[in-house]
């Protein structure tokens, strides 16, 4: 297994894996299914942070021989009072995949990755809640939770119905 930084050519396995992310698992994401769907590999160009001259923004995926097994975005703000912090999004590990160390490899390499960046200072964060093994692995590797917000993402259901979830809201500092 391999850990590193992707490159404009790992575009179109990283939007295949962030559309598995997004359909299979709706209440972890704030992006919706359908409208990244119709997104190009290329319009994630931004998130690979070539652009950032301080670093603090980039895309890491874990490769499993040819396979994209897992990613993890790091997007540091642009404002100058808030450029010490960047916020972790993104992170998704194939289930084929899961309970290998995967994610908390992809989340050292993020920090590690986050430390080397020019004045950047605090990491954040938000996870579902109620995913007990998430918020574990976070607060493991250093995050811990500052707030809750409820009722942060709906999903539609069947008939219409919604169903809510409470995203729990974690920082590190560097």
């Amino acid at each position: 297994m391999l850990v590193r930084r992707l490159e404009p050519q790992d575009l179109p396995a990283y939007k295949a894996l962030r559309d598995e992310a997004l359909t299979r698992h709706p209440e972890a994401f704030t992006s919706d299914a359908d409208t990244e769907r119709a997104r190009s590999p290329e319009s994630y160009l931004g998130r690979l942070g070539r652009s950032e001259p301080l670093g603090g923004s980039f895309l890491l995926g874990a490769w499993v021989g040819e396979d994209l097994a897992g990613s993890v975005a790091c997007e540091r703000e642009l404002r100058p009072k808030i450029r010490h912090r960047a916020q972790i999004v993104g992170m998704y590990v194939r289930e084929r995949y899961t309970r290998r160390g995967i994610g908390r490899m992809l989340l050292a390499a993020c920090i590690e990755q986050a430390r080397q960046a020019e004045g950047l200072e605090i990491l954040t964060l938000s996870v579902t809640a109620s995913d007990e093994r998430a918020c574990r692995m976070y607060e493991q590797a250093g995050f811990r939770t500052y707030g809750l917000m409820p009722r942060a993402v709906r999903v539609e259901g069947p008939g219409g119905r919604a169903r809510y979830f409470d995203k729990a809201l974690m920082m590190m500092e560097l």
